[in-house]
């Protein structure tokens, strides 16, 4: 009688990531360090976010890897069209700022995680094991900056909508209404109403006072 034959073991498939920095050297590392994680494999690497758009229904990534301020296309809003096409995708966020809004933003956004650029490789992979097992991951800076906030009566996450806030990051970011309006997909009038709202909630009489009183902040 022939023994029972035996169906070897399922091999869990690895984690596709897809890696979206704009920045070379760390672009280049990320590649590496996503080499000696045998769970996880490289679907693809891109400097841009439209050539990550581009990438994203070849490469069919689980995860996405993302610098937060890309050229062109913000972060998050990479994210937001990467998942109008791959919906069930994930994402980890890195970014270097940690002011009240720019982690508002990320926090409002949904992604499923958020580390600085400083972080440790360790806690770096801590990070994508948790957002890849479909848990959330914000580290401790984050948690402890996003508590700071909360307890503030006047916090800009409780007196800007996301569009404001979208609207104010570019303004910091030296960009014109129809410049703005081009990133957001809105008319210049429609950038300027959300100008003239941010600057009636944060006290300011014009553009060089609105970016005074947000510096004042923090925000840069």
């Amino acid at each position: 009688m022939n023994p029972e034959r035996q169906n070897p073991p399922a091999v869990a498939r690895a984690v596709r990531v897809l890696v979206v920095e704009d920045m070379g050297m760390f672009r280049a590392f990320l590649e590496k360090w996503l080499a000696g994680l045998p769970r996880f494999a490289l679907a693809g690497s891109a400097a841009s976010a439209e050539e990550g758009l581009h990438l994203l229904e070849t490469s069919r990534p689980d995860v996405l890897i993302v610098d937060l301020h890309l050229p062109g296309i913000h972060g998050l809003e990479f994210v937001r069209a990467a998942r109008q096409l791959r919906p069930q995708v994930r994402a980890l966020v890195l970014s270097s700022q940690v002011d009240p809004l720019t982690l508002t933003r990320v926090r409002e956004s949904g992604v499923e995680g958020y580390i600085e650029k400083d972080a440790a490789p360790t806690q770096l992979e801590q990070a994508l094991d948790e957002v890849a097992a479909g848990r959330r991951f914000y580290s401790s800076r984050f948690t402890e900056i996003m508590s700071r906030e909360a307890a503030k009566p006047l916090a800009l996450g409780k007196i800007l909508s996301r569009r404001e806030q979208e609207v104010l990051t570019h303004v910091l970011g030296g960009r014109s209404s129809r410049e703005i309006g081009d990133l957001l997909g809105l008319s210049p009038r429609t950038v300027e109403f959300h100008r003239s709202n941010l600057m009636a909630k944060l006290g300011a009489a014009n553009a060089t006072e609105l970016v005074a009183q947000a510096q004042q902040r923090g925000l840069h």
